[in-house]
């Protein structure tokens, strides 16, 4: 194919006309089907070529990204054969221009960087392409890398710690946390930049367990993140929020330490803000150490009828400080919310019943003046609060504690649940 031919093709994928971009696409497959070789090393050529209009550029880079991944197993499979079987000169010429071209695209996201983490996801299990991930650290790390020339690097590194199998990254751990430790510090002037290291450390933590297991390399790793989720940028601040949910599901056994120097009052702060992203965060963290918690009561219990030490020890955190926020996030509820939306005042009442399976009866005495006072508040969203958090708690408590609870409640309850009735008119 010629490549004034295929430009023509390519400006046509996004043509107003259906038929003339169904066209467009139909010729494409059948270029790649005749042809692959010439055909992908033109897509790369067109990526490269900064003459050619940014919209070519990005749709040729679509097309180069789509002939090597799929989301349908037979077909992923197909599309690596095919990669692989290539000649060694063919995936070269592609590999060079692909990784030349990050930082040089007036676009984002990068569409450079998802064809190269394609081509890494190929060839880096099959022991091909070995220096991919230095180099990719390099453009971060050096003194001199422009910002949008680190931003493609590390979304590139994130693509391909997302796709790739976990255990062929564990070598090359360090390199990637070295990059991207780089791209998140505070000292990062550029938000876009520390938003793409933080989107790759959070795809990044499922391979680390030897840098969490090493006590300084913890302390490092912490630290940035801990600092990112204070950032003024909210994405920013919500992607390391992420990652401290996704480190206490990984690494809980390292995170005592942590707990009451920073964790404790970041998260409950990330609780209380009127960004939902924010707090959404904070709830979930809080969720995950419960369900910690509960995994290592259930692990003790079964140590015990065995006659061993279990492995962990589990840990009760702030409980006393959590209810009073997670009762005020129930009430923040809308009457236009939609049932289906993931809010605050749901992630709340997931959490209390997690706490409450958690700490079992203690949460009654916690939670009770809260229910108490709310049940018959004029304010719908407290009373909805309370009965949310009335029915958060009865699964964790011993049953005589529990049948205690219902009796002296049942009566405020049935009369919280009959005021709007009555409002309506439809109680006579």
């Amino acid at each position: 194919m010629a490549q004034p031919e295929l430009l023509e093709v390519l400006e046509k994928t996004a043509s107003q006309n259906p038929s003339d971009q169904k066209l467009a696409l139909d010729f494409l497959k059948q270029a790649c089907n005749t042809n692959f070789p010439e055909f992908i090393k033109q897509l790369s050529l067109v990526l490269a070529t900064k003459t050619c209009s940014n919209f070519v550029r990005q749709a040729a880079g679509l097309q180069l990204k789509n002939a090597l991944v799929a989301k349908e197993e037979t077909t992923k499979n197909d599309y690596l054969n095919r990669w692989l079987s290539l000649p060694e000169d063919v995936r070269q010429f592609v590999k060079e221009n692909v990784i030349q071209i990050l930082g040089t695209e007036p676009f984002r996201p990068s569409v450079a960087a998802q064809c190269v983490a394609a081509v890494a996801c190929a060839e880096i299990p099959q022991g091909l392409w070995p220096n991919v991930i230095q180099m990719l650290m390099e453009n971060v790390t050096n003194g001199s890398a422009s910002e949008s020339l680190k931003e493609s690097s590390l979304e590139a590194l994130g693509y391909i710690c997302q796709d790739i199998n976990a255990t062929t990254l564990e070598s090359q751990a360090c390199m990637i946390l070295t990059a991207i430790v780089k791209g998140l510090g505070k000292d990062e002037p550029s938000n876009n930049v520390r938003l793409a290291a933080a989107n790759a450390m959070l795809n990044s933590l499922e391979f680390t367990k030897s840098n969490f297991s090493v006590e300084s390399e913890r302390h490092l790793l912490m630290q940035v993140i801990c600092e990112a989720s204070q950032c003024t940028h909210i994405p920013v601040r919500v992607v390391a929020m992420q990652c401290l949910v996704r480190i206490m599901s990984l690494y809980y056994q390292f995170m005592e330490q942590y707990m009451g120097l920073a964790l404790f009052s970041i998260t409950l702060n990330a609780m209380k803000m009127e960004i939902d992203e924010v707090a959404l965060q904070g709830i979930e963290f809080w969720s995950n150490v419960c369900e910690e918690e509960i995994a290592l009561a259930v692990e003790a219990e079964e140590a015990q009828e065995q006659g061993r030490t279990p492995e962990n020890i589990s840990r009760h955190y702030a409980k006393a400080y959590l209810v009073p926020i997670l009762t005020e996030t129930l009430a923040r509820q809308e009457e236009t919310d939609d049932d289906d939306d993931w809010n605050p005042a749901k992630a709340a009442g997931v959490c209390i019943m997690l706490l409450a399976q958690c700490t079992g009866d203690s949460i009654v005495a916690t939670i009770l003046p809260f229910i108490q006072e709310h049940f018959k508040n004029p304010n719908w969203r407290y009373r909805e609060a309370a009965i949310m958090a009335f029915g958060s708690i009865l699964d964790g408590p011993d049953q005589k504690v529990l049948t205690q609870l219902v009796e002296s409640a049942i009566g405020s309850l049935i009369e919280a649940l009959i005021i709007p009735i009555l409002k309506l008119g439809l109680l006579k």
